[in-house]
């Protein structure tokens, strides 16, 4: 006997369950299919910005950060390879968590709003028929009237329709942290090509990884060689810390014209992130509740077509990142950067600005943050006259 949801969510990340959270405080019935068992391990770095606290607060409220915020830190250290450039300090923090922990929160305040969760189902292709809206997982038949795709770069929902991607390949492992040092957070620039290193604070070690637009050999090569370097800088032994790649999406929009008009995608399956950073986890979340929210319109009109609606809600979201990523390809231009690098070893104003406003808070988006910066924030700067002793 199949069974049947108002809507079935593919991946059980922050993505898909945030979509479900949002759906089932609107009524709706949800299931969500997930190929891992929870609490399980997931590849990221893990910095959460204050925008993600913020929508965390609205969505999904008694949620309390201290459960899953495992470290904080508002003073970043740039480098420029193994040289390091400057520190900027801000007013806000970020915030850093461990999936595991994180993903398992999400999913369990999802389940506590009465919502379905099938675990350990790994779907084939063949599993997933969108012209008939059904998904066969295991010995159950699943009927649905809207499919949300939330389960990342290699998701099935993805390869189901055939839609091609343009993913990133990250590499990271963990090194460990000697508690009575001064926590240490860092990006490395000139390490990859269109990419970064980082080094991010956690309870007990330190989540360190790149990522780049190359081939994966390459960027293999390189992010061994850069943790052998922090291995040594941190006076660590050489050994095995569980250094592990995934795909992140490059920011470059999808075709999802394959796609049926009751089927949208969230998340890294949609091609969400930052290019210029990396950040995920809020794209995720902001838009799957976008997506709640396009079905829930187009729900209450007895409409199947939800594609349109969720397009158009989502085009803040796609008009940031089509501007970060023309950012990105000019922030790396080798000229460019080398100059970018000069200036913030000798001024300290615009990377706290882009910190705080751009990253941390998504108060000013990529498409007006240059002008916002030199029209209102250095201008102010130049006009205010120095005080008297």
């Amino acid at each position: 006997m199949a069974k049947e949801f108002d809507v079935l969510i593919i991946g059980g990340g922050p993505a898909g369950a945030m979509t479900g959270i949002e759906l089932r405080r609107k009524g709706y019935s949800t299931c969500i299919i997930d190929k891992e068992t929870f609490p399980r391990p997931k590849l990221c770095a893990g910095l959460l910005t204050q925008k993600s606290i913020d929508l965390l607060a609205v969505h999904c409220p008694g949620l309390d950060p201290s459960d899953f915020v495992v470290e904080q830190a508002q003073t970043l250290d740039f480098y420029f390879q193994d040289k390091k450039v400057n520190s900027f300090t801000i007013p806000v923090k970020y915030y850093l968590t461990e999936r595991t922990i994180f993903d398992n929160l999400l999913i369990q305040y999802y389940l506590k709003l009465g919502g379905k969760l099938l675990q350990q189902v790994a779907l084939k292709t063949a599993d997933i028929d969108l012209k008939k809206s059904t998904v066969t997982a295991g010995v159950d038949k699943i009927c649905y009237k809207y499919l949300v795709g939330a389960d990342g770069c290699n998701g099935i929902v993805c390869r189901a329709a055939k839609i091609r991607r343009h993913d990133i390949l990250c590499l990271e492992g963990n090194i460990p942290r000697d508690p009575l040092k001064e926590k240490e957070f860092r990006i490395y620039f000139g390490l990859a090509k269109m990419g970064y290193g980082w080094f991010f604070p956690k309870k007990e070690h330190y989540c360190v990884g790149m990522g780049g637009e190359e081939s994966g050999k390459a960027i293999s090569n390189k992010t061994a060689r850069f943790f052998q370097e922090v291995q040594n800088r941190q006076s660590a032994q050489a050994g095995d810390y569980g250094l592990k790649g995934a795909f992140a999406p490059s920011g470059r929009r999808l075709n999802t014209g394959k796609l049926p008009k009751n089927t949208l995608l969230v998340g890294d399956a949609a091609g969400f992130t930052d290019p210029v950073t990396g950040e995920g986890i809020y794209y995720a979340m902001r838009s799957a509740v976008l997506a709640a929210g396009a079905i829930d319109a187009s729900a209450k009109r007895n409409k199947r077509n939800v594609a349109g609606r969720y397009n158009k809600s989502v085009r803040p979201l796609r008009q940031n990142i089509r501007a970060a990523r023309f950012w990105k390809r000019i922030l790396y231009y080798p000229p460019i950067m080398k100059t970018y690098i000069e200036h913030m070893e000798k001024h300290t104003g615009f990377a706290p600005f882009y910190l705080e406003r751009v990253v941390a808070t998504g108060e000013i988006s990529y498409r007006n943050f240059l002008w916002v910066y030199f029209t209102r924030v250095r201008s102010k700067v130049r006009r205010t006259p120095p005080k008297n002793d």
